[in-house]
């Protein structure tokens, strides 16, 4: 159950900081932005393609003060 609430706090607060800040996804998921697809549905199609690890190390880059640049 800790786990499970631990991956939707990280899956919700990823979305909400690419929501709010697009240019945190790479340039080639930007540009898809404005044609055929929303800003949400590119969002989305970019997280369903993360790993597990890789949607960790995203969050932990944006989130943890200690690890950001």
């Amino acid at each position: 159950m800790r786990v499970s609430e631990n991956s939707k706090r990280v899956l919700t607060s990823l979305f909400e900081a690419y929501l709010q800040s697009p240019v945190q996804l790479p340039e080639e998921v930007q540009a898809r932005i404005g044609g055929e697809d929303d800003l949400e549905r590119v969002i989305c199609d970019y997280m369903a393609g993360m790993t597990d690890r890789f949607a960790l190390e995203e969050y932990r880059k944006m989130f943890d003060p200690v690890v950001r640049p």
